[in-house]
């Protein structure tokens, strides 16, 4: 073969196997870079859910404590209702920051579950600044919020592409808190831990 077509071919393998190996290079590089800012953004994704729960969760228990005091719930101690509604009000300036970081990372789905679960809780909040709340009315809001709380665990662990199954089913036996009867005083009555009937992770 003339040598310098044997050259000439050598060079455009060389050139050729350069390409290939920039080519397959930069490929993975952009893979890697692209998992690097998915870990990254599910991170600050999982931050965000999760401080965004615990201020809504702070809400709900705090909900819980002024219908354990009005009567509405049999369980827990009371507490001082102007406080309690004070720091509710805190509480709700607090979910309020917490809402703008899931807006701007939350996926539209979870952000949608968020919304709801939150706007059931204020629910709670207008039924216990009722003269006289209905205690039916606020368990079935207060059931209402713990599915809507499910819901939105649901949607957040989709998004952060949790594969380890479902939540379990709240059922409603498992979250009922015990009603006064009407020959009970409406004043809860002072519950110790071992024993109590309190509903667990009621959140």
């Amino acid at each position: 073969m003339n040598p310098i077509v044997t050259q000439a071919l050598t060079i455009v393998g060389v050139l050729l196997g350069s390409a290939a190996t920039f080519v397959v290079t930069s490929t993975t590089e952009r893979i890697r870079w692209r998992r690097a800012q998915s870990a990254r953004w599910d991170e600050k994704r999982l931050l965000a859910y999760s401080e965004y729960a615990n201020a809504v969760k702070h809400m709900v228990r705090l909900c819980r404590r002024i219908a354990e005091t009005k009567g509405l719930l049999s369980t827990g101690q009371p507490v001082d209702l102007d406080d309690s509604f004070a720091a509710l009000a805190e509480a709700e300036t607090e979910r309020a920051a917490r809402w703008e970081t899931v807006l701007l990372l939350g996926e539209p789905a979870t952000i949608s579950a968020a919304r709801a679960w939150s706007e059931q809780v204020w629910r709670l909040e207008l039924i216990l600044r009722e003269d006289q709340p209905d205690a039916s009315s606020f368990i079935d809001a207060y059931r209402n919020t713990m599915r809507l709380r499910n819901e939105f665990y649901a949607r957040a662990r989709v998004d952060l592409d949790i594969t380890s199954g479902p939540l379990p089913e709240l059922t409603w036996k498992s979250l009922q808190p015990e009603l006064p009867s009407r020959d009970q005083p409406t004043t809860p009555r002072q519950t110790t831990d071992k024993g109590s009937d309190r509903p667990h992770d009621t959140g």
